[in-house]
């Protein structure tokens, strides 16, 4: 097994984003989002909520970019393999308190939780919940915050703008590893280093089904909160 800290990132591989843009509470508009992808990112493809079609945003997006709307989620969720990762930002509080419940009832709700079923990376943008200096009633911050906990971990993490080049180059990296593993019918032990780096790729760990899983590297997947599949 190569040891992450020891790889060399491969600069030849592109990462497809999908990004989900959502009305936020704060603001934010969409080129926001958009302007501050790193080089590691190909042209994201956009899935857009219904409020943010009401606000405007198709008209100024559909120019640049591939955009998918509520009309589109049968034909979206087909796709949904052909992405790397799924972006949300701007993340509207609603959306994340359905993440959180498991509801499904809008277009971001679905996608989010098709893509979750995928167990692929989904980096939520941290800069639309609110901080303690918010006008918000102290209550529905708490109720928000404790949603984030929930959602967050595994292959579900939080970004800001100044880390989402470093999470890109951790992603890219940690795929440049995972080509390294051996052919699933060898017999493999899997480690400590294994599970981090399935941490840093947001990914489920896959391993053969006669595998040697040691018990620290079981301690360390539910400290990361990694789910090892094997078969």
């Amino acid at each position: 097994m190569t040891n992450m800290t020891t790889a060399t990132l491969d600069t030849k591989v592109v990462l497809k984003p999908l990004i989900l843009c959502c009305l936020p509470e704060n603001g934010q508009q969409p080129y926001e989002a958009l302007t501050s992808l790193p080089p590691l990112f190909a042209q994201p493809e956009i899935a857009l909520s219904h409020s943010a079609q009401q606000r405007g945003w198709l008209r100024s997006l559909a120019g640049d970019y591939p955009v998918y709307c509520q009309a589109d989620i049968e034909r979206l969720v087909l796709k949904l393999t052909t992405y790397d990762l799924l972006i949300v930002n701007p993340l509207s509080l609603n959306t994340l308190a359905k993440f959180a419940l498991g509801l499904r009832d809008s277009f971001p709700a679905e996608l989010l939780w098709q893509y979750s079923q995928l167990g692929r990376p989904i980096l939520l943008a941290e800069d639309s919940m609110p901080d303690d200096s918010s006008a918000m009633n102290p209550h529905l911050v708490r109720i928000y915050r404790q949603h984030w906990q929930t959602v967050t971990g595994g292959s579900v993490s939080g970004f800001k703008p100044d880390n989402v080049a470093e999470l890109a180059a951790r992603l890219v990296r940690a795929r440049t590893v995972a080509r390294g593993l051996p052919p699933a019918g060898s017999r493999v032990f899997i480690t400590r280093d294994d599970i981090i780096a399935a941490a840093d790729l947001l990914e489920p760990l896959r391993v053969p089904a006669n595998a040697v899983i040691t018990d620290i590297a079981r301690e360390e997947a539910a400290a990361r909160g990694v789910v090892i599949i094997q078969g």
